[in-house]
């Protein structure tokens, strides 16, 4: 049992491996056993650092839907879709999220709309707890696109 003081000053006593997932950084003020030493690192994010999917997929729907809204397919220009909507989505991830300790990856398929089913299938080893991922789908009469952005915490 160690002794941490709060935003009043006041000691509390406290588990410190209970501790380290409610609390963030910059929560601890000050610890009162200086030779105990500090940890940098950290098992899972905390609640305000997982992975923002709703924010996410909001990304990938305004921007499938601006790049790809009233074009009809063409296998030459569908390959300059595919790189544009992946860089455009992973540069508006990095710049409008801010997600300390993710990784993301970007994955576009992009095909002909011809009326056969499609199955997009995505398979990946991670920590179910802490990694996420964020998808949207754009059809229109020659055009289907599916766009996932893949979030992994760094531990």
């Amino acid at each position: 049992m160690d002794a941490l003081a709060n935003a009043d000053g006041n000691k509390q006593e406290t588990d410190f491996d209970d501790v380290a997932d409610l609390l963030s950084p910059e929560d601890v003020v000050e610890v009162s056993a200086p030779n105990l030493p500090v940890t940098s690192y950290r098992m899972k994010p905390s609640l305000r650092e997982l992975f923002p999917a709703s924010q996410i997929k909001n990304i990938i729907q305004v921007i499938i839907y601006d790049k790809l809204q009233g074009k009809v397919y063409n296998a030459e220009e569908a390959r300059k879709w595919t790189r544009e909507i992946s860089d455009e989505v992973s540069l508006a991830v990095k710049e409008r999220i801010q997600m300390p300790r993710f990784k993301h990856v970007v994955q576009v398929t992009l095909g002909q709309q011809l009326g056969a089913g499609c199955r997009y299938i995505a398979k990946c080893c991670w920590d179910a707890e802490a990694d996420s991922h964020a998808s949207d789908v754009f059809t229109n009469s020659s055009i289907f696109c599916v766009c996932t952005v893949f979030g992994v915490y760094l531990y």
